[in-house]
């Protein structure tokens, strides 16, 4: 059976300026703050994102993805670039070529192949293999994996609407340069990756990840196997800046 590797789709931006008068903005849209997952230790998407330009500054809505009536003037641009899709299958396996065609297309910066998919391109465009190869090395041994231990405590808190969370000990959230209220993803054997906000503890065991049995079969990971955890940007919001408290 071959391997698939696909880069994730692309989102679309829209610029709609308003021309006179007054009006009124809404949008509901999915995506603007948990970004599409992708599979098979594919990347996420980027989020929904939502702005108003007015006399040349660009300000994001509080509320990404959810606006009721927000007042625009004539000379306001709305800006709404769509959220993407997630990737299918390790970023750092995809053929080199096909990252280089994206570059060519414009689907992908020169950055982004070389950060997101190792893919280093020589100044006439072409893929420079052995820094490509050094590269992707680089980035794998970056990916931090962190054995499993078992732990019932109920992984869902808040008091208004419940969200998962990741109880991490100090020197491992330091480690992996979180704190309390970011919004991590494990993965583990199987396809899908599980989310979670972090809640640094002095509690949590020191260099491993506490899951209990209903995470560690989402997972397919039993106590003593390893899973990968990467942080995600998400949009702020203020939901968001109040679990960082």
């Amino acid at each position: 059976m071959e391997l698939v590797r696909c880069r994730g789709g692309l989102g679309l931006r829209r610029e709609i300026r308003l021309l006179d008068g007054e009006a009124r903005y809404s949008v509901l849209s999915d995506r603007a703050v948990l970004p599409p997952f992708g599979v098979r230790g594919g990347g996420p998407a980027a989020s929904v994102r939502v702005s108003i330009r007015r006399d040349a500054e660009e300000t994001e809505l509080a509320t990404p993805g959810k606006v009721t009536g927000h007042a625009i003037s004539a000379g306001d641009t709305v800006i709404m670039e769509s959220a993407g899709g997630g990737g299918y299958g390790d970023p750092l396996t995809r053929e080199p070529e096909r990252v280089r065609q994206d570059v060519l297309a414009g689907y992908v910066s020169t950055a982004r192949a070389r950060l997101g998919y190792g893919v280093v391109l020589a100044p006439d465009g072409e893929v420079d293999a052995r820094a490509t190869l050094a590269e992707r090395a680089r980035l794998a041994a970056a990916r931090r994996r962190f054995p499993v231990v078992h732990d019932e405590r109920d992984p869902y808190e808040g008091r208004r609407g419940k969200h998962r969370v990741l109880r991490l000990a100090p020197r491992l959230a330091h480690a992996l340069r979180l704190e309390t209220g970011d919004l991590v993803e494990m993965l583990g054997r199987h396809a899908a990756p599980l989310r979670a906000w972090v809640r640094v503890e002095d509690v949590a065991p020191e260099g491993q990840v506490a899951l209990d049995a209903l995470r560690r079969r989402i997972l397919g990971v039993s106590p003593g196997d390893g899973v990968e955890i990467r942080r995600l940007e998400t949009s702020p919001t203020p939901a968001a800046s109040a679990r960082r408290q």
